[in-house]
């Protein structure tokens, strides 16, 4: 992630392990590798990663529009290739700035994410796409952790886009289609994930009943085994096909089941969900239907897909944040529940997490 970074932010693509510069940047991958930057921090107290995590917040807010919203594309010269990012680009934007209010590297970078959060928040209500609710709902459960004192708001801000997401799920699903939209495209997990962070701050059980029927039938569909063979993008999956394409895979549907996996360990107790998020996490490292790691151990880097001839041989920015993304997120998951098997006293993230979680049995 080093390596792709500059002084402006981190380059969008590579050509095999180069930087790409003609790429320029994307918001999407500054908004993804702050979050990368913050929790490494948060776990190691390292200062590249503190200073990444400052690169990272620049960026976003140079690429911060005056009415609230983001631009995405930015060219290698500076200049905004866009009017206005997707809604996609709106709800990573709000999520990675929640995070630094949750976990700052360093009291600085506080205020201006704070800023940028509360200007963004009037778009809320108004984003029309399925991802970009449901990116934006698990920004606003981290924006909870970070500031239970706006419980009142998160919630006003968060019922009526799960609301949305469950009235699709009621609309599309039907006997051997248990899923909310018509087709599985990209990212497929992160909508059974936020309606878990839905349930876990409204406590609606309607959220987790339909986070976790769609997050058993997306599991269903791509899990063969203990091997995790995700929904190609050649094709998708529509809803009258006999069964999804196997490539191109993408490393951020494996990130995108790692994370709802954990999101349902959280919202349920259920280690079903914890074998899920690892056995996702080891599709980057070969457990996959080729049995080729995407992980690249000379660069640290991530294969940009896994392909019918193998792996991609480039290694872009969304492939390697995804892959430390997947792999930040179950090692602090395995060092919480480790605390708590060895009956040690909650840190500062264990309390802040008991705010929104279920109470567990067993």
């Amino acid at each position: 992630m080093q390596r792709l970074t500059d002084c402006f932010g981190i380059v969008q693509h590579a050509s095999y392990s180069i930087p790409d510069y003609r790429s320029g940047y994307t918001t999407d991958d500054n908004a993804r590798a702050l979050v990368v930057a913050v929790q490494h921090y948060r776990m190691h107290g390292d200062d590249l990663s503190r200073s990444l995590a400052t690169r990272y917040l620049a960026f976003l807010l140079f690429a911060h529009r005056p009415d609230g919203r983001f631009h995405n594309f930015i060219g290698f010269d500076r200049r905004p290739l866009d009017e206005v990012g997707s809604e996609d680009c709106f709800g990573r934007a709000l999520w990675s700035l929640c995070w630094v209010l949750l976990a700052p590297p360093e009291p600085g970078l506080v205020g201006p994410a704070e800023r940028m959060v509360h200007e963004a928040l009037p778009w809320v209500p108004r984003l029309e796409h399925p991802r970009g609710k449901a990116f934006c709902i698990t920004a606003l459960h981290r924006w909870l952790q970070a500031r239970p004192g706006e419980q009142d708001r998160v919630l006003e801000l968060t019922r009526p886009l799960a609301d949305y997401l469950t009235a699709r799920y009621n609309e599309h699903s039907q006997p051997g289609w248990d899923w909310l939209l018509p087709e599985m495209t990209y990212a497929n997990a992160k909508l059974p994930e936020s309606l878990f962070r839905a349930y876990q701050m409204t406590k609606d059980e309607e959220y987790a009943e339909v986070a976790t029927r769609t997050m058993a039938f997306l599991s269903e569909r791509t899990f063969d085994g203990d091997s995790l063979r995700l929904v190609g993008n050649h094709g998708w999956y529509r809803q009258d096909a006999d069964e999804p394409p196997l490539y191109d895979q993408q490393p951020i549907d494996a990130c995108a089941m790692v994370e709802a996996a954990l999101a349902g360990f959280d919202a349920t107790s259920e280690g079903t969900y914890l074998r899920r998020a690892w056995l996702a996490q080891e599709w980057f490292l070969g457990r996959n239907c080729q049995g080729v790691p995407l992980y690249d151990s000379e660069t640290g880097g991530c294969f940009d897909g896994l392909t019918e001839h193998g792996a991609n041989q480039n290694r872009g920015a969304e492939s390697t944040i995804c892959l430390l993304l997947s792999h930040l997120s179950v090692l602090a998951a395995r060092r919480r529940i480790s605390r708590r098997a060895l009956g040690m006293p909650p840190t500062e993230e264990d309390e802040t997490s008991a705010l929104l979680e279920t109470p567990a049995e067993g």
